[in-house]
C-alpha cells in the first residue's frame, strides 16, 4: 500500500438496522467494507470460514473476497458500515456495490475489482476482529456517515479524514497485538504510555514506573521497547522533547520557564537534553523557526 498516496473514495456509507430475518446471499465486492456490528448477532462467513459476530465486532471485507451474511439471534441488527477504494480512480464514480457471486458477473464487472492491498504485513486487515476500545471507531464512522449523508461544505476532505484515522486505528492495534502475548500485556502498557504521556513536565524514573505497574524494570524496558520501539525513559524523553519544540516555537516564554514547566533541573540540563535531541541548542531552534 502507497501510504503518501492515499485518498479514499467512499463510495457507500450508512447506518444499518437489518430485520431478524435478514439476511444476505454469497457475493463478492469490488471494493472495500468495513463493517461494524454495533447491536445484534451475525454469522458472517468469509471464503468458507464462519463467524459468530455479536456487538463489538467489526468485519473487513476485501475485493474478490467471498462472503455471506445472516442475521441471527431473533432481534434486529444495527450495522454501520462503509464502503471505500483505497485510491481515488478515474472509474470510481462508476463502479457501485457488487451483490452479486462471481459467477454471474460479465466482463466488464470483473474488471471492477481493485487491488486487495490490505492481506499483507504491516498493513494486514483480518476478516474479523475486535477492538479494545471501540469508542474512537464508533465517532470516526458516525461523523464520516454524517459527513457523507448530509454533504455539507467541503464533506469530500471531512470523510476521506474520517476513514483514514479508521485504518489506522485498526491497523495501529493489530500491530501492538501483534506484539504481545495476551490482552492483559496491551492493556498494561497502554496504560503505562498513557502515564507518561500525563507527565511530560516532571522527570521520571524507571523505579517508579516498575513500583507504580508492579512490573520488574527488565520485563518493562523488554516489553515496552517490543511495543513502541523505544524504552519508557527514551519515550518519555521524546514528548518532552516535542513538547519543548511547540513551546520554543509557538510562546515568548523564556527558556528558562520552559524547562522549568517540563520538569528539568535547570536551564543547562534542558540545553543538553534539546541539542542531543535536535542537533542545536534551543535559542538557536527559535531563531530558525
Amino acid at each position: 500500500m502507497q501510504v503518501d498516496k492515499l485518498s479514499p473514495y467512499i463510495r457507500v456509507a450508512m447506518d444499518s438496522v437489518l430485520e431478524p430475518t435478514w439476511k444476505m446471499d454469497e457475493r463478492v465486492i469490488w471494493d472495500y467494507e468495513l463493517l461494524y456490528l454495533m447491536e445484534g448477532q451475525m454469522l458472517v462467513t468469509v471464503e468458507d470460514v464462519v463467524y459468530h459476530g455479536k456487538a463489538g465486532d467489526c468485519f473487513f471485507f476485501k475485493p474478490g473476497q467471498r462472503h455471506a451474511i445472516q442475521n441471527i439471534g431473533g432481534t434486529r441488527v444495527r450495522q454501520p458500515h462503509v464502503h471505500f477504494d483505497l485510491y481515488v480512480q478515474p472509474d470510481s464514480q462508476d463502479v457501485g456495490v457488487s451483490f452479486k457471486p462471481l459467477h454471474q458477473m460479465n466482463t466488464k464487472e470483473k474488471d471492477w475489482f481493485r487491488n486487495n492491498e490490505l492481506s499483507a504485513s504491516p498493513f494486514l486487515m483480518p476478516a474479523h476482529f475486535r477492538l479494545g476500545d471501540p469508542f474512537p471507531l464508533e465517532q470516526s464512522l458516525f461523523e464520516l456517515i454524517r459527513e457523507f449523508e448530509t454533504k455539507p461544505p467541503f464533506y469530500e476532505i471531512r470523510i476521506k479524514g474520517c476513514l483514514l484515522a479508521i485504518l489506522s486505528l485498526i491497523m495501529r492495534e493489530q500491530y501492538w497485538g501483534s506484539k504481545t502475548k495476551s490482552d492483559g500485556q496491551l492493556g498494561l502498557l497502554t496504560d503505562i504510555r498513557s502515564y507518561i504521556e500525563h507527565n511530560v513536565h516532571r522527570c521520571i524514573k524507571l523505579d517508579e514506573l516498575s513500583e507504580r505497574f508492579h512490573i520488574s524494570k527488565f520485563h518493562l524496558i523488554h516489553l515496552f521497547k517490543n511495543m513502541f520501539q523505544k524504552t519508557p525513559i527514551q519515550y518519555h524523553q521524546q514528548i518532552r522533547i516535542e513538547k519543548a519544540k511547540m513551546m520554543i516555537q509557538f510562546t515568548y516564554l523564556p527558556m528558562q520557564d520552559i524547562a522549568e514547566q517540563l520538569g528539568y533541573s535547570n536551564i543547562h540540563a534542558f540545553s543538553r537534553a534539546f541539542k542531543g535531541s535536535e542537533g542545536c541548542s534551543p535559542s538557536k531552534y527559535r531563531q530558525e523557526k
